[in-house]
């Protein structure tokens, strides 16, 4: 038998050897994605969807935990629009978001850059910026408190000595928003820095360094290179930030100012949390809640569209 022959055997063999079968894993079982995926989606359901679904069919009632529940279909929408409260708490929960948003994503940035170039005693800097986080919502409205009060709280002993008089922070109608905003800020802080922290981290050097090469100065590198890589992080901080001050914002209110004083920090969540709690109009503080949800829902959809997939062949 010639060479070749032996060759052309070798080769039809091959083709006609099947293919080797790809071992398969436990793991790849159904039941093992069932298993480690179905607690989450029964964490969810069993906080998120049930709720929400029961937020919305009890705003269709009007229920005072006394008598049985009476079905009043969208009254308590139509009642919405006549309540000068809601409208003032919508209001000040604006109000609340222009002063908190705003200085957090700012703040978040430039801090992040100076910790990126790892100033002297960024160290140091870089644990104290983590402390809010491993606060609870209510201590740190209760340190807050006590730093505001006007006469034995840090501001206002900084203030004394050089010889200012501050405001009673907390009492004082136009200063009182202003200083839950301060807090809200200091409290949404380390989240965004550490996004921003992460997404600068992940621009290209040489990028950078060819810019100033060419003779780019840091308002153009910041206008053409870091800013907009760090675009999607900055709407994600906003919906994160717009989420975190509109529901989390109630520990803070309700514990230094309860809403007061004359209602100038009532915020929505402070007015649901009367309506649910101390007047027990349920049907009528789920249909705020409702409203609440939407508005939210819709505010994240602006700043954080759902974007589709590339697929193969498509522009990132």
């Amino acid at each position: 038998m010639s060479k070749t022959d032996t060759a052309d055997e070798a080769g039809m063999s091959a083709m006609a050897r099947p293919a080797p079968r790809r071992r398969t894993s436990r793991t790849d079982s159904p039941f093992w994605a069932a298993l480690f995926v179905g607690p989450n989606v029964v964490l969810f359901t069993a906080f998120m969807v049930i709720p929400i679904v029961w937020g919305l069919a009890l705003s269709l009632f009007d229920w005072n935990l006394i008598y049985e529940p009476r079905f009043v279909g969208l009254d308590n929408y139509v009642a919405l629009l006549n309540d000068a409260r809601a409208v003032n708490s919508v209001w000040k929960t604006a109000y609340l978001l222009v002063l908190g948003v705003v200085p957090t994503v700012f703040l978040s940035f430039i801090l992040a850059a100076l910790i990126n170039t790892n100033f002297p005693g960024y160290s140091v800097f870089r644990t104290m910026y983590l402390l809010p986080i491993v606060i609870s919502l209510v201590a740190s409205a209760v340190l807050w408190r006590f730093m505001y009060d006007p006469r034995v709280g840090p501001i206002a002993q900084l203030l004394s000595f050089f010889g200012v008089s501050g405001p009673n922070w907390l009492q004082d109608t136009t200063w009182a928003m202003p200083a839950l905003s301060l807090v809200i800020v200091w409290l949404r802080l380390p989240l965004g820095i550490i996004l921003y922290l992460a997404a600068l981290q992940q621009i290209n050097p040489q990028l950078l360094e060819a810019a100033e090469i060419d003779g780019a100065g840091p308002w153009q590198k910041l206008r053409h290179i870091i800013w907009p890589n760090v675009m999607p992080v900055t709407l994600l901080i906003l919906v994160l930030t717009l989420r975190g001050i509109i529901f989390d914002s109630f520990d803070i209110a309700f514990v230094m100012t309860k809403g007061g004083p004359l209602n100038s920090t009532d915020i929505l969540a402070v007015y649901i949390y009367d309506l649910a709690f101390a007047q027990l109009r349920l049907g009528y503080a789920s249909a705020l809640s409702t409203v609440l949800f939407v508005i939210v829902t819709i505010l994240a959809l602006i700043f954080n569209p759902p974007r589709r997939r590339p697929t193969n062949g498509d522009p990132l």
